[in-house]
């Protein structure tokens, strides 16, 4: 009966912690003049540290808390890493983003439409209209498009 007991209480002890990941992509929707469609593809992105930060002040009870994240950019210049703060200085577009959730799940998107594209090679989510804190951010090939969408799914597990 005691050895049942000690591995009651050592299975007890072995509860696993749940860990929250973080994780996203973007999706690419290239549209020619003529409305036809140009591209369609997938990156992952790359959460920052801003970002990061970000979120956790969104969580937290602190003071006050960060703008919402409702604004999309590209850029022409090359894309940061986890450091970045800000989208390349070549910045050429920021348009407000559409930001959706299903309740339930644990799934977001920002949306936003970019018209006159021209070598965009990379693209970030940020809080503010101009400058703002760095959500996230993603490179690709040089992209010249009439239209182009941009959907970034992110996913909390």
């Amino acid at each position: 009966m005691l050895k049942k007991i000690i591995w009651f209480i050592r299975a007890l002890l072995k509860v696993k912690s749940e860990k929250l990941r973080v994780c996203g992509k973007v999706r690419l929707i290239g549209h020619n003049k003529d409305g036809s469609l140009a591209f369609d593809f997938e990156r992952p992105n790359l959460i920052t540290n801003a970002g990061f930060d970000l979120i956790c002040n969104q969580i937290g009870l602190k003071d006050a808390q960060p703008v919402a994240v409702a604004w999309m950019a590209i850029s022409n210049g090359a894309v940061g890493g986890a450091d970045a703060e800000a989208l390349a200085a070549t910045e050429t577009h920021r348009v407000a983003a559409t930001y959706a959730h299903t309740h339930g799940t644990k799934i977001f998107t920002l949306t936003g439409t970019f018209t006159t594209v021209v070598a965009a090679v990379s693209y970030g989510c940020l809080n503010a209209a101009a400058n703002g804190e760095l959500l996230n951010t993603a490179g690709f090939t040089a992209i010249t498009v009439d239209s182009l969408q941009i959907i970034m799914t992110g996913t909390l597990s």
